[in-house]
């Protein structure tokens, strides 16, 4: 299994992030392909106007990563290993999802992780860049969490930079106490507090766009080195 280092640009700091086997529910590291190296089984599949792209720099591990155009109907589906829908990670007593990404578009609401429903627009569970360019910082991230009654948390933003046309890790963790922790480029940024929002349980799992009854939100940009675990990982995890 390929090791990818994080470099904190904050601190100037490098530490390594070693996936732990028994609580990583899928990695993804996508050179050339999207399957899932965890053993598990939950392989992914890239739908419409996404490729393989040999643009990562060896600082952050090389190889390739997936260049997404932002068109309608381009996205990464990840499926559970019976291929009946979606991972459901973010319903996980705890969970971690990680990845890099590289795209300088802000302001336009494209996700990059999503979980939802097939049948019913209201539940969301998604992470991205901003959703206009009236927040405190146009490369923050944003998070929105919506559950099957309507009721919504966000669009909530980070205080730190994640969209600024380099690669940035983001990692963000949480589970069912409804507090879900951000690091930008392994520093910590904040905890956002979604816990009066009803839980539900998604059956899709996307990268790169949200999938419902129809995709939409699809991201432009680099996406690298996916990794999903069934635990809150600590920062010196």
């Amino acid at each position: 299994m390929k090791l990818r280092t994080i470099l904190s640009l904050a601190s100037l700091s490098v530490f390594t992030l070693a996936p732990s086997q028994a609580a990583l529910v899928g990695y993804y590291t996508l050179d050339g392909n999207f399957l899932d190296s965890s053993g598990n089984n939950n392989h992914g599949t890239l739908i419409g106007g996404a490729a393989y792209d040999g643009s990562v720099p060896g600082a952050i591990g090389a190889g390739q990563s997936v260049s997404f155009d932002g068109a309608a109907g381009t996205y990464g589906n990840i499926q559970n290993a019976a291929q009946t829908g979606g991972l459901a990670i973010t319903t996980a007593p705890s969970f971690t999802v990680a990845m890099w990404v590289n795209s300088a578009i802000t302001g336009t609401d494209d996700r990059i992780f999503s979980e939802g429903s097939s049948s019913n627009n209201n539940p969301l569970f998604n992470i991205g860049n901003t959703n206009n360019n009236n927040a405190p910082n146009a490369g923050s991230v944003d998070v929105y969490i919506r559950a099957a009654n309507g009721t919504a948390f966000g669009h909530a933003y980070s205080a730190g930079t994640a969209f600024d046309g380099t690669w940035r890790h983001v990692l963000f963790a949480g589970g069912t106490d409804g507090l879900l922790d951000l690091y930008i480029d392994g520093v910590f940024d904040g905890t956002f507090d979604y816990s009066a929002i009803p839980s539900f349980t998604p059956d899709t799992t996307t990268i790169g766009g949200i999938l419902r009854a129809t995709d939409c939100c699809n991201f432009n940009g680099l996406i690298d080195d996916v990794s999903l675990w069934d635990q809150d990982l600590s920062q010196s995890d």
